[in-house]
């Protein structure tokens, strides 16, 4: 949010309308990267386990949507990068959401796999973990 505000300010003094997609990182990562980067940050180890989507319930699954439709989805930053959006790092904005959550003492997200369903839907589709 705050690269979105600094564009939103300097496209205000330049006077500069127009439509920008203010969209994504400057390096484009995967799923898995982020993860990889949030692990980091956060001083924690992580394995990254491909689950199909037909072996997680609903709404969980799909995190990511299939081929056929991500060109859809997909946005071009450049126009609004020209015009000043700044980058920040991935692994800057990980750490701020990071120390955020914890000042706010890290309450229950009341959203996604409790332990349980995770080992479950883990089981179902990669067989037993140790």
């Amino acid at each position: 949010m705050r690269d979105l505000a600094r564009l939103v300010v300097r496209l205000l003094q330049d006077g500069r309308a127009g439509a920008f997609h203010a969209v994504g990182p400057a390096e484009p990562t995967t799923l898995g990267g982020l993860i990889a980067t949030c692990a980091e940050v956060a001083g924690a180890e992580v394995e990254v386990v491909p689950v199909p989507p037909e072996s997680a319930p609903p709404p969980f699954f799909p995190l990511v949507r299939a081929a056929p439709l991500w060109a859809g989805q997909q946005r071009s930053a450049a126009r609004a990068r020209a015009a000043g959006l700044p980058a920040t790092p991935l692994a800057v904005t990980a750490a701020d959401v990071l120390a955020w959550d914890r000042e706010r003492g890290e309450p229950p997200l009341g959203h996604g796999f409790t332990p349980e369903q995770e080992a479950r839907v883990l089981a179902e589709a990669t067989g037993p973990r140790p």
